[in-house]
């Protein structure tokens, strides 16, 4: 895990992007909450402009990550900047806002990620996407709750959804993937880090099994396919190593990939700049999965 310097580094850096064509999206409300700011439960959706372009195309789904208590849908990594990249390709992209603790605890963050994807779901011939090609892609805690959603069907069943509504999961440098594990040794610890566990999971440990995403892993549950990607900060090696272990023995697709001698803030900002190479693996599991 990260201290608190570092964290606040990483995060700075996520902001800061290299110059992209610009594609504006378009905002939605998917949930009204009571007391909730309305841009915490929006997304935006990124697609060319032009009639009927976009008619039955694939859906990339971007969770942003900051701890479960930090973040904006509209940071340039987490928006314009692979916007640009994707709809190059041609996927239509959406970024989304959740709920963020300590306002919140588990489940809120998952269920609004559940809620936006059925909106999408629902709305997907409004916009001319194909509801049947949605995959999600997360960083850090997004890469947490992206697991989640694709791992626990009650999310998505609370909507009327099947978890086969997820074609396929990516996920960028998570180390939350089984809570029970990373909790308590971190809340102990204290400082930052552990104020931002206890403020998403709680300190009892009464969250900490349904949070997990190992916790939902079952055979046969309609699981879609994972891409999981992580630096060498050994949580994330060992989350990521751990969640990939369980999706096999499920029988589940799952790819585990180094990014040798990337920070926690590149595994998110390098994904879109032409030639990197999680990127290139990226674009080859939506060419596999969609």
């Amino acid at each position: 895990m990260m201290h608190r310097r570092a964290f606040a580094t990483a995060l700075a850096a996520c902001i800061v992007a290299p110059a992209y064509a610009q594609v504006a999206p378009r905002t939605y409300r998917y949930a009204q909450s009571p007391g909730t700011a309305p841009d915490l439960q929006s997304l935006d959706l990124y697609a060319s402009p032009g009639p009927n372009l976009w008619q039955g195309k694939p859906l990339l789904v971007f969770i942003h990550g900051g701890g479960w208590r930090i973040g904006d849908k509209a940071n340039a990594p987490h928006g314009r900047q692979k916007a640009a990249f994707f709809n190059a390709q041609g996927y239509a992209y959406a970024s989304i806002n959740y709920r963020l603790s300590p306002a919140v605890t588990h489940p809120a963050h998952v269920e609004d990620v559940a809620a936006a994807l059925a909106w999408l779901a629902d709305h997907a011939e409004q916009q001319g996407l194909d509801a049947r090609r949605i995959v999600v892609m997360g960083h850090s805690a997004g890469a947490h709750l992206a697991a989640l959603v694709a791992t626990d069907a009650r999310r998505l069943g609370a909507y009327g959804k099947p978890l086969s509504t997820i074609k396929g999961a990516i996920l960028l440098d998570g180390a939350g993937y089984d809570v029970t594990r990373q909790a308590p040794s971190v809340i102990a610890r204290g400082g930052f880090l552990g104020e931002m566990y206890a403020d998403a999971f709680g300190r009892d440990g009464a969250l900490w099994a349904d949070a997990s995403p190992v916790t939902h892993v079952r055979e046969g549950a309609g699981i879609a396919p994972f891409l999981i990607v992580h630096t060498d900060r050994p949580d994330a090696v060992a989350q990521s190593t751990l969640l990939a272990q369980r999706l096999r023995a499920a029988r589940v697709d799952a790819q585990l990939i180094r990014a040798a001698g990337y920070s926690h803030a590149d595994a998110n900002r390098k994904v879109g700049q032409a030639g990197e190479p999680v990127t290139e693996a990226i674009v080859a599991a939506l060419r596999r999965w969609i």
